[in-house]
């Protein structure tokens, strides 16, 4: 096994363990070292990759959503053009950010739930790239996007986008009205990414 297998294996046993410890314990009463020992790793190991509690409990937070995943790719698969997918992953978001068991988490234990997740852009954004990635590449094969697209920037800029609204709210958009977000997607998201001889239709996230 390499280097890389083991480090990834590492990580993976001390995101089990965070886990199993944020659903039996809860946010606050989980502590690195509780992880630590649960993983079978010393807090030094932990910490090679996670800093501290709040980046362990997010990066936890973020991996377990599979319920989640699912949705979405059911959200995604459903809407027709990258616009209306991008409005859909974005609804969705704002109803259940980081899946199930954070959602739990965030009703049972409030503020330390924001104390945690307010590190988690950090983990999410490369977390969702690869989410995005598959949409665009679809989008180039059916001839919406355009050929030459960099779409692994592109699936970046997409994620930062979709936490951007999720997580800021503005005037010129009803960030949870599927037809306002679709429209204005359509307006300023789909011109950047769109092939050429869509015209005007790429405007309209058709």
């Amino acid at each position: 096994m390499s280097p890389r297998t083991d480090e990834r294996s590492a990580r993976d046993r001390i995101l089990d363990a965070a886990e199993a410890c944020l659903r039996r314990d809860g946010i606050r009463r989980t502590t690195a070292a509780g992880v630590a020992t649960e993983a079978g790793v010393s807090r030094a190991w932990l910490y090679r990759h996670f800093p501290d509690k709040a980046s362990l409990l997010s990066a936890a937070l973020i991996r377990r959503d599979e319920a989640f995943w699912v949705e979405a790719q059911q959200t995604v698969d459903a809407a027709e053009g990258v616009a209306a997918q991008v409005a859909g992953a974005v609804l969705l978001a704002r109803a259940a950010p980081l899946g199930p068991l954070a959602t739990e988490l965030r009703d049972r234990e409030p503020a330390a739930f924001a104390a945690v997740i307010g590190t988690f852009v950090d983990d999410l954004i490369p977390g969702m790239s690869w989410f995005w990635r598959a949409q665009l590449e679809a989008g180039v094969a059916s001839g919406e996007l355009r050929a030459d697209l960099d779409v692994d920037a592109a699936a970046e800029w997409v994620t930062r986008i979709v936490v951007s609204l999720v997580s800021v709210p503005g005037q010129a958009v009803d960030i949870d009205d599927a037809a306002s977000l679709t429209a204005y997607l359509g307006a300023f998201l789909l011109p950047a990414l769109a092939s050429p001889h869509l015209g005007s239709s790429s405007s309209r996230g058709h």
